[in-house]
């Protein structure tokens, strides 16, 4: 018997489709609305695709390597302070007036962020998690139905052809 593809499976093809778009898109509505996306380049890297391996069907998401701090948090760490400057520059950071009255510099202010993280860490906000369950929930009967249709058409196709035998 041969092996079956993906492109067999069409209506499942087309749920994962859509599973894929529509988790990018509330994925970066929910990053807009935590404040996290400084310079854009996270939400401008999302991409999916949907894949079939062994037994498994998936959607990949395929982003910038430092999603995962910004999903799960950091422990406590000195930070570069060339990543602190261009994320001062990008957001922009509004400083406060330190005890002399002045406003600190670029530099201190690097500093002063680089210290907090080094004592605290940084929280996760967790918006892909929360974007990949609200899209499974309102996927999940659409996806069983389309599973439903194509295996029926399999099977349908397995019995045609060994009525033929």
């Amino acid at each position: 018997m041969e092996s079956t593809t993906l492109s067999e499976f069409p209506k499942v093809a087309e749920v994962l489709e859509r599973y894929g778009r529509e988790f990018i898109e509330l994925y970066k509505i929910n990053l807009v609305q935590s404040g996290r996306p400084a310079s854009g380049r996270l939400a401008e890297s999302l991409n999916y695709q949907v894949s079939i391996g062994t037994n498994v069907y998936a959607v990949d998401i395929s982003l910038l390597d430092y999603w995962k701090y910004i999903e799960s948090g950091t422990r406590p760490h000195w930070p570069p302070v060339s990543a602190i400057r261009e994320w001062i520059k990008v957001k922009p950071v509004i400083p406060r007036p330190m005890a002399n009255g002045k406003l600190p510099t670029e530099s201190q202010l690097a500093f002063l962020i680089g210290r907090k993280i080094s004592r605290v860490g940084t929280e996760g906000i967790n918006d892909f998690e929360r974007a990949n369950q609200e899209i499974f929930s309102r996927m999940e009967m659409s996806l069983a139905e389309a599973v439903t249709e194509d295996l029926q058409r399999q099977v349908s196709i397995i019995f045609t052809d060994f009525e033929k035998r």
